[in-house]
C-alpha cells in the first residue's frame, strides 16, 4: 500500500456476541442483560447479523467479522450456515463467551493459564467453524494487558483491535506495535474523536441506535480523518443485537428499528460513495501495509 493515491481506507467490522451482554461481578464470562436471569440470549444478535450482512452484499462492502466463539456456536445450532454467510469477510476473534480478563466488573482478574485456555479455545472453536486460520483478535469491552497480548503471540494472531486512539493533527491511522506491553503484536485501533461541538465520541455505533447521535456525526468524523491519515484506517464497529434491542436488552420498537436500519445503511452509502476513501478488510489492510 503506498499513498500515492491519497485515500483514507475504511473497515467495517462486527462485534458478534450475545444480545446486550454485561460483564457480572464474581464470575468471568458475559450473561445476556437482565443478567439476574442467568442465561445468554441470539435472538437479536441473529436477526441484527442477518440484516447487516443482507446490507454488506447489496453495498458490495467487505467487512470484518469478531465472532466471540459461544455465540458462533449457538448461531449455527440456530441454524445459521455462518461459513456460507461468512464467506466474503474476515473471520476474526471476540473470545470465547465474552470474558472479563482484567477483571474489571467481576473483580476476578483472569490468571494467565485462564485467559490462554480461553482465547486458544475459542481460537480453535471458530477455526473449526469457519475451516481458515484466525488471524485477528478484539477483546470483549475492548480491555487488554500484557497477559492478554502476550497469549495472542503465542497463539499466531497477527494483530488485535481492542486500541482506542484519539484521533488529531498526529493521527495517522497506521498500525503500531504494542510496545506499552513490551509486544509486537500490532495493534489496529479504533479511533476515538470529537463531534461539532467538541463532545467525544467512538467508532462504535451504539449510541446511533440507542437514538443518541445521527449519521452525519460518524460521517463527519471520516471526512475529518480523510483530511489527516491519508493512507490510514479507519475502523467502525457494530453490535449486530443493537440494531434490534437496547444496552438492558428491551427489544425496540418497529418504528425504531426501521430507524436504526435507515441510519446504518445511509452510512454505508455514504461511504461508498465518498471521494478519497476506500472500505476494506482489516485484514487485507494490514497485509498491503506490511508490504509497503
Amino acid at each position: 500500500m503506498t499513498k500515492i493515491d491519497e485515500l483514507l481506507y475504511v473497515a467495517i467490522s462486527l462485534d458478534i456476541d450475545p444480545d446486550a451482554n454485561s460483564a457480572v461481578e464474581g464470575r468471568h464470562d458475559a450473561l445476556s442483560s437482565p443478567t439476574e436471569h442467568g442465561k445468554i440470549t441470539i435472538g437479536a444478535c441473529k436477526r441484527g447479523l442477518q440484516k447487516i450482512l443482507e446490507l454488506l452484499d447489496i453495498y458490495d462492502i467487505d467487512a470484518t467479522l469478531f465472532y466471540e466463539a459461544r455465540t458462533a456456536q449457538m448461531l449455527v445450532a440456530d441454524g445459521m450456515n455462518l461459513p456460507k454467510l461468512s464467506e466474503r469477510h474476515e473471520v476474526s476473534c471476540h473470545s470465547l463467551k465474552h470474558e472479563d480478563f482484567l477483571g474489571k466488573v467481576s473483580g476476578m482478574p483472569m490468571e494467565e493459564e485462564s485467559i490462554e485456555e480461553a482465547i486458544t479455545k475459542a481460537k480453535d472453536i471458530l477455526e473449526n467453524i469457519f475451516e481458515r486460520d484466525i488471524k485477528g483478535f478484539r477483546a470483549p469491552y475492548t480491555r487488554i494487558n500484557r497477559t492478554v497480548v502476550k497469549v495472542l503471540e503465542w497463539q499466531g494472531f497477527l494483530y488485535d483491535s481492542s486500541e482506542t486512539v484519539t484521533m488529531g493533527t498526529e493521527w495517522t491511522g497506521d498500525p503500531f506495535p504494542l510496545e506499552i506491553f513490551d509486544s509486537n503484536l500490532l495493534e489496529l485501533a479504533l479511533p476515538s474523536f470529537h463531534d461539532t461541538k467538541g463532545k467525544r465520541m467512538s467508532s462504535y455505533l451504539w449510541a446511533i441506535f440507542e437514538g443518541r447521535r445521527v449519521s452525519s456525526d460518524y460521517i463527519d468524523a471520516v471526512l475529518s480523518a480523510r483530511d489527516v491519515a491519508k493512507g490510514g484506517l479507519f475502523i467502525f464497529s457494530i453490535h449486530p443485537w443493537h440494531l434490534y434491542a437496547d444496552c438492558q436488552g428491551n427489544p425496540f420498537t418497529m418504528e425504531q428499528i426501521k430507524k436504526n436500519l435507515e441510519n446504518l445503511e445511509s452510512i454505508l452509502s455514504q461511504l461508498k460513495q465518498m471521494q478519497g476513501i476506500q472500505l476494506t478488510r482489516q485484514d487485507k489492510y494490514l497485509k498491503n501495509w506490511l508490504v509497503k
